[in-house]
């Protein structure tokens, strides 16, 4: 029997009179405010809106790809530490296109949600530009990037969010000091250009996994995260997100969810084996009542070391092909086999 799980909520704003809203909800909050969060309580003190923005980390990305093409952009703000990335790997071929480069973080500065906001980088290698307008049921993506010394990529995609299920959620790490995500998974069409090489991208074959966070995570930031999509031979768009974070209650609180045809399906809390013994590289993600057993075979990885000072980072973001079978509530089971998707495990002090 299934374990009962997580239900969804209800609210309109991340904060309310300087408390989270810690919970989970079904559609896009309409004021992302955790800058006005009472985040040390006990203090006689409140700190000043300057220092909780160098505490906060905030970042937003998103997957997108099809049967052939496979895209990560991402804009990281840590405040010790910023990052622009884009990852494409193409399938059929095995190859993996890699642009990072690390920003001053006052360089970025990050919406406050996905209503009608912009979130964009421009430098001397080019730009990457998200366009949120989740009010009218889109969110943009545009990138060009020619790093000296690699291949130019190139970027237009429209993420199609109308009647597309999102989760949304905050999560404890303290007794007011937390997390906000919002991941959903949609349609997606436009194009993808690796050195002068057209992907085009069918909202009847593409899809796009959507993320944007914000969080008081502490000095030492720790997760583990998969996720993956695709669709299934009749066109039903499938996906999955599963993470091992800092949560307070795993069980009340996480962002593991199932989507099928434009809902989305909570699960319950995971936990993280990898097998790095085994040729390609294995990891295992399962609970404990057997409702998520998914195995995650590595083709290719990418790295951030750095150890300077105060920053520490050990981050693998490896991507691959997943199998096996997640069971939701109200939900017939889902076969994961041939879902491509990006991990990570992630262990950032900062």
């Amino acid at each position: 029997m299934l374990q009962p799980v997580r239900t969804f909520d209800t609210a309109t704003a991340l904060v309310d009179d300087g408390r989270f809203n810690f919970g989970t909800y079904d559609r896009p909050l309409q004021r992302v405010n955790p800058l006005d969060a009472d985040v040390l309580p006990s203090l006689p003190l409140k700190p000043p809106s300057a220092l909780k923005w160098l505490r906060l980390k905030e970042w937003q990305a998103i997957q997108l790809g099809d049967e052939r093409v496979f895209v990560n952009v991402a804009l990281f703000n840590a405040k010790l530490l910023a990052l622009a990335q884009v990852k494409v790997f193409d399938r059929r071929h095995g190859t993996l296109t890699l642009y990072e480069r690390k920003l001053p973080p006052w360089v970025l500065r990050a919406p406050q949600g996905l209503l009608d906001s912009t979130f964009a980088h421009s430098g001397r290698d080019g730009h990457i530009t998200f366009r949120n307008r989740l009010a009218e049921s889109r969110i943009e993506v545009s990138v060009d990037i020619a790093p000296r010394g690699g291949p130019r990529v190139q970027a237009e995609v429209t993420a199609l969010t109308d009647g597309q299920q999102p989760q949304v959620v905050c999560i404890p790490f303290a007794e007011n000091r937390g997390m906000y995500s919002h991941k959903g998974l949609v349609p997606a069409r436009g194009r993808v250009t690796i050195d002068g090489e057209h992907f085009e991208l069918s909202d009847e074959r593409a899809f796009a996994l959507l993320d944007d966070h914000k969080g008081y995570y502490p000095y030492r930031m720790r997760w583990d995260w998969l996720t993956a999509a695709g669709r299934r031979p009749d066109g039903e768009l499938v996906g999955f997100n599963l993470t091992r974070n800092q949560s307070t209650d795993q069980a009340r609180y996480n962002e593991n969810c199932l989507w099928r045809a434009g809902r989305a399906y909570l699960l319950p809390p995971v936990t993280f084996t990898r097998h790095p013994d085994e040729h390609p590289e294995r990891w295992r993600v399962h609970d404990e009542a057997g409702q998520v057993d998914v195995s995650f075979t590595i083709q290719a990885r990418s790295r951030v070391d750095i150890n300077a000072l105060l920053i520490r980072s050990d981050y693998d973001g490896p991507l691959g092909l997943c199998s096996g079978t997640i069971r939701a509530e109200s939900a017939a089971p889902l076969e994961v086999d041939g879902l491509f998707g990006m991990g990570e495990r992630f262990d950032l002090r900062c």
